[in-house]
């Protein structure tokens, strides 16, 4: 007798399915229509197209069905490899011919084999001619990212991108774009969405600064971003061009609902000559903001080819005129819940300002300074006042030193925090773990008479002289780290990863992840 399955909500199903993974989704999509949808919706709902091989030519088979491309909620484009294929045609090479012959087979294209420059060219051209149907279909993105990088900005491109707006310019709620000044007008013209939420700009790398660039930054970028100004609540500029970006942030206009606001400048007198514009922007959106990210980006130097002969004259920084401004607003930095920022000026000035924030702030993330013994303190005692349930949830910082005296401070002033990052300077890394980690050191032995049971961290990330918030662990990071955590038992995962005793997923120059 045939035995059928129970009659499930769907909503069960999806349930269930949370706990599988892809893989193990996978041979279940005949089970029933409901598993049916909820692996293909697991399978196509994010997209990434940054190289062209087997994979991808597979998957835009699929996504020319609108059934399947319906199911697309983030799409990111590299676009670079368009540009690649198109250089690559024209090289009389047996890969070129053996490439264009699978991809002839999975898009199903007619099959271009002989070494002609208007065969070549067009075999691109299907290919992306073929990307366009799909993103044709694509009516319900909701994020959506595109490195243009050094792709030209043909007709051809520019259908490509314009089918993008009118697929899903209704859905789309997040939009990031990745390019170089120049090419900024031309992108702009093929996005245009109505309900616009989180906004990226990314300025990427460029050889040369144009003439018109402030033009560009003025009259094209910033009216851009002050379209969607009604509907923004994150916004997240980023500047690697060689241009001065203050005209840019000195045009835009209020944002009424502005939550987050990101922005990674070089702080100096070439790439951001007056932060005055910054300024403006957070005292406009003081009473609004709940997210604020300010850090360094690493733009060019201006010196170029032509003029490489001459002597450059040195940059000055603007980041003291930047700290001196918003320490004297005290509207600046009001009412946050997270903030992540370089030190300002002096460590006195950069207290200041997170006590106008002490009520609120969850999050802290101190970028770029080693705290003495005394600073920490400091900076502990202006959170110790909140309530366990509502205090600090997460704090990552650099310390000049470190020993059990610091976990006794932060398990004692903020026992509700949650996740705990420590930047160490190679010296303290170097005394505590011996480079042997002996179990007699003087760490270890007072180390092994402590013990935090009531303290609500759950997350630990150690890092040796790194600011830079990755997941890559040294030996000696993750020993630290397992010594630690044994004292505190809540803790279950290092630098938000699964925590796994006696194991290192490290990196060494030269040598793969462990």
């Amino acid at each position: 007798m045939k035995q059928h399955l129970p009659v499930l909500p769907a909503d069960i199903w999806e349930c269930v399915a949370s706990f599988l993974s892809l893989r193990e989704l996978l041979p279940l999509i005949s089970v029933n229509r409901a598993l049916y949808n909820i692996v293909l919706d697991t399978k196509y709902r994010e997209i990434l197209w940054d190289k062209l091989d087997v994979h991808m030519s597979k998957t835009l088979v699929r996504l020319r069905t609108p059934s399947i491309a319906m199911r697309v909620r983030r799409l990111h484009i590299r676009a670079w490899f368009i540009e690649y294929l198109i250089r690559k045609a024209f090289t009389p090479h047996s890969y070129v011919v053996n490439s264009k012959r699978w991809i002839s087979q999975y898009l199903r294209l007619p099959p271009r084999i002989t070494p002609s420059t208007g065969g070549k060219s067009s075999s691109a051209g299907d290919i992306l001619e073929s990307m366009t149907q799909a993103v044709r279909l694509m009516t319900h993105v909701t994020e959506y990212s595109f490195e243009w990088r050094d792709l030209s900005p043909t007709p051809e491109t520019l259908r490509f991108l314009s089918a993008g707006r009118a697929a899903f310019g209704v859905s789309l709620r997040k939009l990031v774009l990745h390019a170089q000044l120049s090419n900024f007008a031309a992108l702009l013209t093929t996005v245009d969405f109505e309900n616009l939420e989180e906004l990226e700009l990314f300025l990427d790398h460029d050889h040369s600064v144009g003439a018109h660039s402030a033009d560009l930054l003025r009259g094209c970028i910033a009216p851009f971003v002050n379209h969607f100004r009604r509907t923004l609540a994150s916004l997240l500029i980023s500047s690697a061009s060689k241009a001065d970006v203050a005209p840019l942030l000195e045009a835009l206009q209020g944002v009424p609902h502005l939550r987050t606001l990101v922005g990674r400048f070089a702080f100096d007198t070439v790439h951001l000559s007056d932060p005055g514009g910054l300024v403006k922007i957070l005292r406009t959106h003081a009473d609004t903001l709940l997210n604020v990210e300010l850090g360094w980006s690493f733009a060019a130097s201006l010196e170029s080819d032509s003029d490489a002969d001459q002597p450059s004259v040195p940059a000055l920084s603007t980041w003291g005129a930047f700290s001196a401004a918003v320490f004297a607003d005290p509207a600046v930095f009001v009412n946050l819940t997270s903030f992540k920022l370089p030190c300002l000026s002096t460590f006195d000035s950069t207290l200041q300002c997170l006590r106008r924030s002490a009520d609120t702030l969850t999050s802290l993330h101190l970028v770029d300074h080693f705290l003495r013994d005394q600073e920490l303190t400091d900076l502990v005692g202006v959170f110790a006042h909140r309530p366990f349930d509502a205090g600090l949830q997460s704090l990552h910082l650099g310390l000049m030193h470190f020993g059990v005296e610091t976990l006794d401070l932060l398990a004692g002033r903020v026992p509700g925090l949650r996740s705990l990052g420590l930047v160490l300077t190679p010296t303290t890394v170097a005394e505590i773990s011996h480079r042997e980690y002996s179990p007699t050191s003087l760490f270890c032995e007072s180390l092994a008479k402590r013990s935090y049971p009531d303290w609500a961290l759950s997350n630990l990330g150690i890092w040796e002289k790194r600011f830079i918030d990755t997941t890559y662990t040294i030996p000696d990071e993750l020993m630290i780290m397992q010594h630690i955590a044994r004292c505190i038992p809540k803790v279950q995962t290092f630098k938000g990863q699964s925590k796994v005793e006696g194991r290192c997923r490290a990196w060494l120059p030269g040598v793969d992840d462990a």
